[in-house]
């Protein structure tokens, strides 16, 4: 149909306008094609009680098809489909969000999601989500802010399991938060300081924020005793650990002393014992990514001295209590493609995350 129009047509416009038809019938067909597409969203997730989350998605268009059957997919690996656990509700007659509730979620756990509809026996999944399950409140702390924290046993410690995201002081003192580049960058050895990367708010929500050191200690001058009694940036009952106890934390899991005590990355499998698992939060390879500590370390970048955020799902950088110096302070970080932990001295004025350890 298309080739008989064009050969009527180049007997009466000029080539230009030829290009012209050609382009606006691709165009009508390409629109067509879109029209007719089947898209399907998962959208978001709701605390209920104990193990109970609804869960919600979207039939963004339905095209031409019939949909026989619609709903959720689910499991601890990524890439959940119907060979697992699932639950359909029915047909879709029209566009428009749809929810359920889904019960016995283990607590501190990561589960991934995906809508899907079932059109002609075959089901269209939506984008994958992640969603990890509240813990049990006794092993919740709260900071000045109001923001709540997972905590978790390891050995003789007991760590936020995530990373702190506090604008206040415990005692109500602003942090200041340095968003512009230039500013940071002219931070010095006494300036505090903190901001989320990228400059991004939703990104200090998972991430938590990023801080110099000055703001992680609160001012002080730091400290190398176990426990290092720097309570800093820290909720109430808590503490930035030192470099003492990041060794404590390292050796319970299998690191020997002589390699604690060096520099660079030490150990074997330590820092695959403290990172999320998984590519939601690291690239791969993410080596060695067990999180069988449940540390649950994430891959969210630091803030260079220069004020340029870098490393985002490759390296995480945290903050010990301890300086070296004046103007430096010893801190861990590990990376996507290394299994073990990187530990070293560095300028105070970086912004790196924060984890705190409850005071004994």
């Amino acid at each position: 149909m298309i080739s008989r129009i064009t050969k009527i047509i180049t007997h009466t416009i000029p080539i230009s306008g030829l290009f012209l038809l050609i382009l606006l019938i691709i165009q009508s067909c390409e629109q067509r094609e879109k029209e007719n597409l089947l898209q399907i969203t998962t959208d978001h997730f709701e605390y209920i009680s104990e193990g109970l989350y609804k869960v919600t998605g979207t039939l963004i268009s339905k095209g031409d098809y019939e949909i026989s059957g619609h709903g959720f997919c689910w499991g601890e690996s990524e890439n959940p489909d119907m060979e697992g656990l699932f639950i359909q509700l029915g047909p879709l007659a029209s566009t428009g969000q749809f929810s359920t509730t889904i019960s016995e979620l283990s607590a501190g756990t990561t589960y991934y999601f995906r809508a899907f509809a079932v059109t002609n026996s075959a089901p269209v999944y939506a984008n994958e989500k992640s969603l990890l399950t509240n813990w049990d409140p006794e092993t919740m702390i709260q900071d000045i802010d109001g923001n709540t924290y997972r905590t978790m046993q390891i050995g003789d410690q007991t760590w936020m399991a995530e990373n702190l995201k506090v604008s206040r002081y415990p005692d109500g003192t602003r942090i200041p938060f340095v968003e512009d580049q230039q500013t940071w960058f002219h931070l010095n050895r006494e300036s505090e300081g903190f901001c989320w990367y990228d400059n991004v708010y939703t990104n200090g929500t998972v991430y938590g924020g990023l801080y110099t050191w000055v703001s992680a200690v609160g001012m002080t001058e730091g400290s190398d005793l176990i426990p290092s009694g720097i309570q800093g940036a820290c909720p109430d009952g808590w503490h930035l650990p030192s470099d003492g106890e990041w060794k404590q934390l390292e050796m319970h899991l299998g690191m020997s002393q002589n390699s604690a005590d060096t520099v660079e990355w030490r150990g074997t499998d330590q820092g695959g014992k403290m990172k999320q698992e998984g590519s939601h939060y690291w690239k791969v390879p993410n080596q060695g990514a067990t999180n069988e500590s449940g540390f649950n370390a994430l891959g969210g970048g630091y803030r260079h001295g220069s004020g340029e955020f870098i490393g985002q799902g490759t390296t995480a950088r945290f903050w010990s209590a301890t300086g070296r110096g004046y103007g430096y302070s010893w801190f861990r970080e590990f990376d996507y493609d290394k299994a073990s932990v990187f530990r070293d001295f560095i300028g105070v004025y970086r912004g790196h995350s924060i984890r705190c350890v409850k005071d004994e």
